[in-house]
């Protein structure tokens, strides 16, 4: 696998496309080498990117709810995204003393279901013979958090965007490897947003 050493931009009918220069011929990472710099830097986001209110404290007491985690539909073309993105899911609730991540569906109170379900592409900012210099990586999910003991949506986001920017670099290996670390920050984004937002949900139905 090889990637494009720079992204041009072409008109298409008032739109903007991004296509693959053919004078790059670096090699791509090996998908094991980039796959375990992938999960070093979940692990890093996961414990040190945010301040977190919820951190785990020593007690005696059990948990308020249990939760089931699923592997999101992947229907875009970035392989093993849904695999990432659930481990960060759960690093994240492995921060709660009140919510506890189970993977039994009878147990569990609570149940998140989702689907990736886009990723776009669209150019920021040019250089003079329009080639991309940065690009923009916007990605749409949908999820549902679902009370499992009376089968009711809880919250549920039908189309939810996010985007993160990333720079183009001259060495294509450079290039996916940034790209990946965008929708690894958007992923962490996301974990967030369903943590905080899961924890005042169970506040109110106490």
């Amino acid at each position: 696998m090889w990637l494009p050493r720079y992204l041009r931009v072409k008109k298409n009918h008032g739109r903007d496309i991004i296509v693959p220069n053919n004078k790059s011929g670096h090699p791509g990472l090996r998908p094991a080498l980039l796959l375990t710099s992938l999960l070093i830097l979940a692990l890093t986001l996961s414990s040190c990117g945010y301040s977190n209110p919820y951190v785990k404290q020593k007690s005696a007491e059990a948990p308020d709810k249990t939760l089931l985690l699923t592997t999101w539909q992947n229907r875009t073309n970035e392989l093993g995204l849904e695999s990432l993105y659930f481990r960060l899911f759960n690093a994240w609730f492995k921060n709660s003393s009140r919510i506890i991540v189970i993977f039994d569906e009878d147990q569990a109170d609570l149940k998140l279901t989702g689907e990736i379900s886009a990723i776009n592409l669209p150019g920021l900012f040019y250089g003079p013979s329009e080639e991309a210099l940065e690009i923009k990586i916007r990605l749409t999910v949908r999820f549902t958090l679902h009370d499992n003991r009376n089968n009711t949506v809880l919250w549920q986001e039908k189309q939810y965007t996010i985007s993160e920017p990333f720079i183009i670099d001259p060495i294509g290996e450079r290039t996916e490897f940034n790209k990946q670390k965008a929708l690894l920050r958007i992923g962490d984004e996301i974990a967030e947003l369903i943590y905080l937002r899961t924890h005042e949900i169970v506040n109110n139905m106490r």
